[in-house]
């Protein structure tokens, strides 16, 4: 029905426009082919051209109408197909933070784990040094003979030069 009413105009506009082109070839009678209504034909050729204009001025806003109606269309699938690469696009970007925040994370962690190693080999190699000087100590209390004296002033003087 739609397609119809689409295609009426333009034919109204051509059959209007053929009868007042045939009312003008013919527009020299002086009569009145209507008694009712008293126009000449001239008259009425001038009105089927006015109601032709009339139907071409309809078709063309109809045209229009339709042409903005399709491009507005267009427009409207332009901008859903830019919202979904924009939210696609953010989306990658979000997936980028985090995978950059856990890699952050991971690399910290890992310097934590560094950090508290070099510190457990500081604690252990303090350990050992304290150890060995009780052994040597205990050592020498036990037996004070000149080995043992050699290897405790071998100690201290170690502790004095590297500070532990």
């Amino acid at each position: 029905m739609a397609s119809f009413l689409a295609l009426l105009p333009r034919s109204l506009t051509t059959f209007l426009y053929a009868v007042a082109a045939l009312l003008r070839f013919y527009g020299n009678i002086d009569t009145t082919p209507i008694q009712l209504i008293p126009l000449t034909i001239l008259a009425w050729s001038f009105l089927a051209f006015a109601l032709g204009t009339a139907a071409l001025v309809v078709n063309l806003g109809l045209e229009w109408n339709a042409g903005n109606r399709i491009r507005n269309r267009e427009i409207a699938q332009g901008n859903r197909v830019a919202e979904a690469r924009e939210r696609e696009t953010r989306r990658d970007h979000l997936a980028d933070e985090e995978r950059n925040r856990a890699i952050e994370e991971r690399e910290k962690a890992d310097r934590e784990r560094d950090r508290a190693d070099q510190e457990r080999e500081r604690a252990a190699s303090r350990a050992r040094i304290q150890n060995r000087g009780f052994i040597l100590q205990t050592r020498h209390q036990l037996a004070p003979n000149p080995d043992t004296r050699s290897a405790l002033t071998d100690f201290l003087s170690f502790l004095q030069e590297y500070g532990e």
